[in-house]
């Protein structure tokens, strides 16, 4: 992922604009990608710093400087160097110039034979000592492999980055989707729940969905955590037919706020995503209850979006079945007590799909602010989440209907 400082943009009248890449320039951009990969695969087990210097051979014009320094950092993203030695390195050196002032005293002093005589106790090369000795500096890390990539890949890398990198710095984001397959929309709101992000979401009355998004520079803490993942979700924006994202940014060294514009259409490798660690182990631990014959609930992801017109959405993240009924279960995390607030709120209003919202402890909410009769639970969890907790909670509702 791009860092903002490697941003080709410009600030006018309040808005932050890209540098437009194309024709030309864009060819030139692919060119100089190339030979990056090209220098990064011959360059497998070269330490970090002739890596460097096979890029700095690389042909740059003056003015794609900045551009190609932004290529560059996207090719060695796709680089794995070694960080880690069996034998520490600094202990290494201190052994190795204790042995050569011995060795000095006794005025026999052999560079080769001093070496060998350490990578004897140390039952190693005396070449791979030598390689050792410096081994926990950066520039002497060793290229263990390089991610396969062309320039065209990581050029499209760059212009997906670039976007990237701005939201890093945004306040508040505002995005419309449209999608002629429902699965898209229901992928891009599960990435969104994976990573966690503060969100909501409206139905258009033209088609699609308008979906608010808090951005990292409006939270007191996690701001950097919170950027990225706000950054990994917009490959799933980017997979829908149309969109469209307006976003309040802090720019440049005096974070001047700006507004930010993008918009596309749909473009291909989006990987589908997973469910959120926690409750994919919830969800083993009822498949595994099931196996056992102590539960009748079955559970499977939830492939609906829940709607109140007028009032918002909510997208849970299983569904557990029994007996020909049905309850959901959406897991808030801890990033706000907003989006708990927002799903009382739609429960309130009328939507009397049972579900089951688990709260992490940290938001300080209790679960008395869902009352018994409605048709909604409200599970507050310390760590991890409980099967039998939620069961009881699943049986509740089901109990109720």
């Amino acid at each position: 992922m791009l860092t903002a400082d490697l941003v080709r943009a410009y600030r006018r009248k309040g808005e932050l604009k890209l540098r437009k890449i194309d024709g030309e320039a864009r060819a030139r951009a692919v060119e100089v990608a190339e030979g990056y990969c090209d220098v990064a695969r011959r360059s497998v087990g070269d330490t970090r710093r002739e890596v460097h210097e096979g890029f700095d051979t690389v042909p740059v014009e003056g003015r794609d400087r900045k551009l190609a320094d932004g290529l560059r950092k996207l090719v060695l993203d796709r680089c794995d160097f070694e960080v880690r030695t069996e034998i520490d390195p600094v202990e290494l050196r201190q052994e190795v110039f204790q042995a050569a002032a011995r060795w000095r005293r006794e005025q026999r002093f052999d560079r080769e034979a001093l070496l060998a005589e350490v990578g004897a106790a140390h039952e190693v090369e005396p070449a791979e000592i030598e390689r050792l000795l410096y081994a926990d500096l950066k520039g002497a890390h060793r290229l263990l492999s390089f991610e396969e990539a062309d320039g065209e890949q990581i050029m499209r890398a760059y212009e997906l980055g670039q976007v990237q990198a701005v939201l890093l710095r945004a306040e508040a984001v505002e995005v419309e989707v449209e999608a002629a397959d429902p699965a898209l929309y229901r992928a891009l709101f599960r990435k969104m729940k994976f990573h966690r992000l503060l969100h909501t979401i409206t139905k258009r009355k033209t088609g699609g969905y308008r979906i608010g998004i808090t951005g990292p520079f409006s939270l007191f803490s996690s701001v950097t955590k919170y950027g990225l993942q706000l950054a990994l979700v917009l490959p799933a924006v980017r997979a829908c037919d149309r969109w469209s994202l307006t976003a309040e940014v802090r720019w440049g060294k005096e974070r001047t706020r700006a507004r930010f514009e993008a918009s596309g259409k749909r473009e291909g490798g989006f990987e589908a995503p997973r469910m959120p660690d926690e409750v994919e182990k919830l969800a083993e631990k009822f498949r595994a209850k099931a196996e056992k014959g102590k539960t009748g609930w079955e559970v499977a992801p939830a492939t609906e979006i829940l709607s109140l017109p007028g009032v918002g959405e909510c997208v849970p993240d299983l569904v557990f079945r029994k007996d020909g009924q049905e309850v959901f279960l959406e897991v808030l995390g801890y990033w706000s007590r907003a989006a708990v607030w927002k799903r009382v709120e739609l429960v309130e209003a009328g939507m009397d799909t049972p579900i089951v919202f688990a709260v992490s402890k940290r938001l300080r909410v209790s679960e008395e602010v869902l009352p018994e009769e409605l048709p909604a639970a409200l599970y507050v969890y310390k760590g991890v989440l409980s099967a039998k907790a939620v069961e009881e909670r699943l049986d509740r509702l089901a109990g109720d209907r």
